[in-house]
């Protein structure tokens, strides 16, 4: 995270995470807060908040259709 990310936020960006426990550590916030970021938590079992689960989501319906 160190040499990927945090070179590349910029201050006021919004870093949005999920609640998975490496997330939340201090060790992450240590590193995002002084660059001046704002993170933000999405809440627990919010799937439908999370970017990732619409591509998956996107995935199964296509191979459904692929395979009927």
């Amino acid at each position: 995270m160190e040499q990927l990310l945090i070179k590349e936020l910029k201050p006021a960006q919004f870093v949005v995470m999920d609640n998975a426990a490496f997330h939340k550590s201090n060790k992450t916030k240590e590193l995002i807060e002084p660059v001046g970021c704002i993170v933000i938590f999405l809440l627990p079992y919010s799937p439908d908040l999370n970017p990732i689960e619409k591509f998956w989501a996107n995935i199964k319906l296509w191979i459904r259709h692929q395979i009927t």
